[in-house]
C-alpha cells in the first residue's frame, strides 16, 4: 500500500497534497489541494465548521471561484486571473461574476476587467 505523504516542501517550495488547519475563536477552518513549486494547482477547498466555503480551480494563470453560503448555497461564482503589479502577484475578478442569495436566486452580474466592476445588472 502506497502512503501520500501531505505537507510537505521540495527546495523551500510547498509540493503535493497539502491541509491546512487554522483555529480563531473555537471556530476552525480548513483548506486542502495541492500545490506545484509553491503554487497552487487543480482543485483546492476551503471549509469553515465543516462547511465547505469556498471551491478554487487553479489551472495557469486563472481559477474558477465558487463562494458559498452557510446553506450550502453558491452565493457568487466566476473566475479570477493572476497578475502582477509592482512585483506583488494578486488574483483579480476578471469577466462575468454571478451573485445568487442564501436561497439560490439569482441576485445580479458584474463584469470585471483587472478586478475593476466595468458593468453590473440586478435581477428584480
Amino acid at each position: 500500500m502506497l502512503s501520500c505523504k501531505i505537507n510537505q516542501t521540495k527546495n523551500g517550495l510547498k509540493t503535493g497534497k497539502w491541509i491546512e488547519e487554522e483555529e480563531f475563536m473555537k471556530i476552525k477552518s480548513s483548506a486542502n489541494g495541492r500545490y506545484n513549486k509553491g503554487k497552487k494547482t487543480g482543485t483546492w477547498k476551503e471549509f469553515v465548521s465543516d462547511k465547505i466555503t469556498t471551491k478554487e480551480k487553479y489551472k495557469k494563470n486563472r481559477c474558477h471561484i465558487i463562494k458559498y453560503h452557510n446553506t450550502g448555497e453558491i452565493q457568487q461564482i466566476g473566475y479570477s486571473k493572476k497578475v502582477t503589479v509592482a512585483s506583488k502577484t494578486e488574483w483579480l475578478p476578471t469577466g462575468e461574476w454571478k451573485f445568487y442569495d442564501s436561497e439560490g436566486i439569482l441576485l445580479g452580474t458584474k463584469i470585471y476587467e483587472n478586478g475593476i466592476p466595468l458593468q453590473e445588472f440586478y435581477t428584480n
